[in-house]
Parts: C-alpha cells; structure tokens; sequence
C-alpha cells in the first residue's frame, strides 16, 4: 500500500502541475499580463487555491469581471478529475497486484502500449491569427476570419509546412477580407508568441514543451510599399516650374500642387490629461503603448505620435504630407484670398476614475465647446492601456454620467435636489469649466445634470426663477425635515414646535415661526439657500449658459422627459420581429426585471445600454446570444445602444440575480471597439 500511495502522490503532483500549465495557457490566450502570470507562480497560487478565493480577492490577480469568470470556470471544470483519476489509478494498481504471478503478459502489455504511441505519426494541434493592427499583434476572432482551429498534422512538420496550411485556412484562395496574401509580411508563432525555429519539427517541439495541445500563430503584418522618389534634378526643374506658374497667377492651374501642402484629411489633436501628465501613454515607451491587453486600435489617420515631439500637453498629429519648402517660397505661393480652415479633431485623454478633475481641466479651454472643433474622449485604464471603445457617442456619455456622480458627492448638498456649495479649491475657472460642461453635454447628446434643483439652472440660464421655491427646497433637505415641513404647512399647531424650532436653526432661521408667517419664512429659506448662498457659482455659469436660454425656456419639461421611467425604458425596448419560445421568455424577463427595478437601478440599466444615467430617447435594441455556463452574461454596446442577452436561462430569478450582479459590479470597461 505504500507503493500506491507514492504512486498517487506523484500522479496528483503531475496533475496539478499540468492544471496549473493549462491555465497559463488560458490566461495568456486572453490577454492577461505576463507580470500577474508570475505573480500567480511566487504567490504558489494553484487551482485549489483559486476555488477558495473570494470575488474580492481574485479581483487582485483579475480585475476584469470576465476573466475571473474564464478563470473560475476552469477551475471548476477541473475540480472533480482528481477523483476521477485516483479512483482510475486505484483500479490500474489493484489489477497490477493481483496479476502479479503474470510477469510475462504485463510486460508484453506495456511494450504493446509503448509501441503503439510510437507508431503514432500524427499530432493534434492548435491554429490562430494574429493580424498586427499598427498597435500591436491582435488575435483575429471567428467573426473576422480567424478563430482558433483545431487540426491534426504529421510529427515530421516543420515551420514551412504549418505556414502553409495556417495560409490554407485563414486565407482561402489566397486572400480574405482583409486583403491578399501576398500583402502581408507573414511568420509563425509558439503559444508564447515567440517565432518558430525553421528545423524544429511538431513531435520534438511537443516533447520538448511537454503540453497535451499546441497551439501556433499565423501572424500578419502589412508590408509597406516604397514609394519611388524623383531625383534631385526633377524635383528642382519641378519647382521652379511651379514657381514660374504662379507668378502669372495667385491660384495654381490644379489642385494637385496644393494637395502636396496641406492635409486633405481634419487634422487631429491629441489632449493629454493637464493633471495626469506623468500617466500619459505619449510620454511612455513604445513597449508600452503597444501592449496588446485591450487590442487597441486607431483609425488610419490616428497615426502613431512621434518621438521627437515635446512635453506639451496639446500635440497636434497631420494626416497628410508636407513638403519642406523655405518660408518666403511659401508665402509667394500661398494665395492672397483668405482660405477656409479645416475643422480639428480634438480626442480628449482621460483615466478612468479620474473622469471628475481631469475633464474639468480640459474644459477649461474654452474653444472645446465651440462648433469647429469635434470633440473625441479616449479612456486609460489604470494600467496605462487605452480601453478598447471608440468614442461615437457611447464613450463620452458614460464619461459625462461618471462625472456628474462624482460632483454630487463633491461640489454640491442636498437630498434628491442638489445645489452647488463654494469650495475654497474652486474658483472661477473651475465653475466655468463645469458650465462648459453642461453646455457641451447638451448640445452633444441633450445631457443635463437633472439632480441639480431646476432654479439653480433657471436663474444662470434665464436670469430668474420660474419654479417654486418651496417645492424646490422641500426636496432639498431630508426626508425627515421634509415630512416636518410638510406636516407644518397642512397645520401648524400639529407640529412638534421643538423639533420645528431646531430644524429652522440648522437653515439659520432667525425668526420665530407662527402660523401666519411659516410659509413667508420658508420662501425666505429657500431663495436664501438655493439663490443666495450658490449666487458666486451661478455668476460665473450665466455668462456660458447664455446659449441654452431658449432650448432650457421650460426647464421642468426637460427635467420630466429626461427622468428615467419603467414605462420609458420599456417601451424603447425593440426585440426582434420574430422571437422563438425561448426569446420570448427571455423577453419576458426583461420587462418583468424592469419593473421591478428601483429609481437606481433604472439608472444603471440606462448607462450599461447607452451610456447615460438619464433617459436621452435612445432606442435599445435587444438581441439573443447563444454564450451559456461561465461565458452566460448580459452584454451591451453603448454607442450603438445594444443590449445581448443569452437565451439559457432556467428561470426569472436566475436572470434577475445576473442582471442585479451585472449593474452593481460597477466594473464597466469599454472592450469591445
């Protein structure tokens, strides 16, 4: 008995060293970062571990909410095969014992075995693509024409021969959606995505790594074409020839010559943060832009920043060619009519949970909010990495509903209305950059900041109030002080005069309430507390919020239609024309969920599909997924305002628990482009 415990000892070791290998390679297929892999190995965490850890403290190693589902999934599916195998082993060992007086047909038994894995000439493998995106490397999805395939090939294969059957599979016909073959710089690579030695065959390279699957590369990268460059003799001839054109004239005979000076495309304009400068990615290596965590991508004309460049915190990117030419030349050539400027693109950098000061210094210039300008918001997570959204409308309304969370906890008082107090760290600047912000969030997506008390906004914008003071200020203050101040309003001898008395002197009443002068003194308290104390921050706002005097004229309505509602959120729901029985119940649990969904969580549902806390009469349109087991979960796309829901739900409360666990995570990444 104590060969088989040895002997158990040893199998259990060899498989937790082979879950723990298996899991690297899960955790490197999504991206996780080399540095958190080798935290995992010095922390000696395995899978074990891994299933007695909370969601708090996986969340150290795993801040994605995804990953720790893959993470926990797997460990879960690994968790009864040690049973399993023991119980296997025990049999196989209790065989061996009580055949032990058969010496000769074990051994001819195991010899068969070994010789048949010897006689095997194929192998199982694994093929993926990587196509680079001028970023980074990133693995092409099954959607775009990758996908991971699963093959079996000869052990005799070399690098040449995989290349050629990965070509065979991501590009048929020798091209796919993203161009022909022969475009590309081509290579193959381990799961490590390290390049493959050209001798090495896949039978020693399985020997070597000892893992039960490979998997290998194809990785993609556009070759850029030279272009053919004119000798120094034709450029010359070509300018003075432009030259002697234009003396004659103040316009060039083509646009051609013109196109060779100045961009056709809008000029784009990178904001770094004012108040994160040593955080910027611009000012980092190029390794650590190009980390490949989030599979960030740019358009082309986003062109990467160049070293040369300085500290500043405007950097301004050309999309086009500019030819060195001397400034007096330039100025001959230059027409004498005025010529319209083109529009900029400004992409405003902000770190996540840092949405409230760093977009408030940006706002502090003030030609954001004008027309000319189109305004982009990029997204850094903590590491350093770009999130993955482009900013279409979705990005920079999840911005907005971040920062006006964040300054009703900081810069204002109040219960379910809120009203700006003056903080010593705030001056003029700052409150006209929030102003600012309310005027470019209208203008941009009809955004208000509704928990402010409508006569703080009417008397910046209008110049005077035209709600009621009282109905205002009644939900001001607390719950308690307002069912007090209620009580008193209906009758005043009912009331408890002492906790009356007290209520009044924390607002500095200085008058001694009857029944006669109780609704005057309250008109008083109100215009003191909601116009007077804010006056110095609704100053500094009516000089930016002039233009929203006539879209704001019936400022309550505005509030009513932006308030969030059941019968709002749910009539904007549009499922499919045609549904089957299961997306017909999965329908059904939506409605029933939102209706039974609090002011909260109404607000929470509204920003996880569109982005925004407020109703802003976005359509959401609802679709059905087939993800089931760990991968079940809601997702949404902001800036399209999409809702995916999976069809493998048993019943309501399963699906009310997910949608509850999803919105108050509060770990909302923009990962999908």
């Amino acid at each position: 008995m104590l060969i088989i415990f040895l002997n158990l000892t040893a199998e259990s070791a060899r498989v937790t060293q082979r879950w723990m290998d298996e899991l690297i390679i899960l955790l490197r297929e999504r991206n996780i970062p080399e540095t958190t892999i080798k935290r995992l190995e010095e922390d000696k965490i395995d899978v074990s571990v891994l299933l007695l850890m909370t969601d708090d403290q996986m969340r150290s190693y795993f801040p994605s909410y995804g990953d720790r589902l893959a993470v926990m999934g797997f460990c879960r599916r690994q968790e009864r095969e040690p049973t399993c195998r023991k119980s296997k082993l025990f049999e196989r060992l209790k065989s061996k014992l009580t055949k032990r007086q058969k010496p000769d047909n074990s051994q001819t038994e195991t010899q068969n075995t070994t010789k048949k894995h010897s006689q095997r000439t194929v192998r199982k493998i694994e093929m993926g693509w990587m196509h680079h995106d001028g970023q980074g490397f990133v693995q092409m999805r099954a959607k775009k024409g990758g996908g991971t395939r699963k093959l079996s090939v000869p052990k005799e294969w070399k690098r040449e021969e995989l290349i050629e059957e990965a070509i065979r599979l991501f590009f048929p016909n020798g091209k796919n959606s993203h161009g022909s073959i022969s475009e590309f710089k081509l290579d193959l690579t381990n799961y490590q995505e390290v390049s493959l030695d050209a001798e090495s065959t896949v039978g020693e390279m399985y020997n070597a790594s000892k893992l039960t699957m490979m998997r290998f590369y194809l990785t993609t990268k556009k070759v850029e074409r030279e272009v053919e460059t004119e000798s120094e003799e034709e450029m010359s001839d070509q300018m003075e020839n432009f030259h002697s054109n234009n003396q004659d004239q103040s316009l060039p005979s083509t646009s051609s010559g013109m196109n060779d000076f100045f961009p056709s495309e809008m000029d784009v304009i990178y904001v770094d943060s004012p108040v994160n400068d040593t955080a910027s990615p611009f000012h980092s290596t190029e390794d650590h832009i190009a980390d490949d965590d989030l599979n960030v991508s740019f358009q082309s004309s986003l062109v990467t920043l160049p070293d040369y460049l300085d500290s500043s915190n405007v950097v301004t990117v050309l999309t086009g060619d500019i030819i060195g030419i001397d400034e007096q030349n330039l100025d001959d050539t230059l027409p004498l009519s005025p010529e319209p400027i083109a529009p900029q693109k400004k992409i405003l950098v902000v770190h996540r949970g840092q949405i409230f000061s760093e977009l408030i210094a940006h706002f502090c210039d003030e030609t954001l909010i004008h027309t000319q300008s189109e305004v982009e918001v990029k997204l850094l997570l903590p590491n350093g990495q770009f999130e993955m959204g482009h900013d279409v409308g979705g990005v920079f309304r999840d911005c907005l509903s971040e920062f006006w969370q964040e300054f009703y906890d900081q810069c204002t008082l109040g219960n379910n209305f809120k009203v700006p107090f003056l903080r010593h760290d705030f001056g003029k600047e700052k409150w006209e950059s929030v102003a600012r912000i309310i005027l470019f969030g209208w203008k941009k997506e009809k955004y208000l900041p509704i928990k402010l008390a409508p006569v703080i906004l009417q008397q910046a914008i209008q110049g005077s109030v035209k709600s009621d003071l009282i109905e205002n200020f009644l939900k001001y203050v607390s719950e308690n002080e307002c069912a007090l101040l209620e009580s008193c309003r209906k009758d005043f001898c009912s009331a408890d005069q002492e906790e009356l008395l007290e209520t009044l002197d924390n607002y500095s009443c200085r008058r001694i309430p009857t029944n006669e002068n109780f609704k005057q003194i309250l008109e008083e308290l109100a215009h003191k507390t909601l116009i007077q104390e804010p006056a110095y921050v609704l100053e500094q706002w009516a000089c930016i919020l002039g233009p929203l005097r006539k879209d704001l004229e019936e400022i309550e309505d505005v509030y009513c239609a932006l308030q969030p509602t059941v019968r709002k959120i749910v009539q904007s729901l549009k499922f499919p024309e045609t549904m089957n029985v299961q997306q017909k119940d999965i329908s059904k649990h939506l409605t029933t969920y939102l209706r039974e969904c609090d002011a909260k969580r109404q607000s929470l549902f509204l920003r996880f599909c569109t982005g925004s806390d407020l109703f802003i009469g976005k359509a959401i349109t609802v679709d059905f997924t087939d993800l089931k087991g760990f991968e079940r979960r809601p997702v949404a796309h902001t800036c399209g305002c999409f809702l995916r829901l999976s069809v493998h739900y048993d019943n309501y409360p399963d699906f009310r628990s997910e949608m509850n666990k999803v919105l108050e995570s509060n770990i909302w990444v923009m990962d999908i482009v």
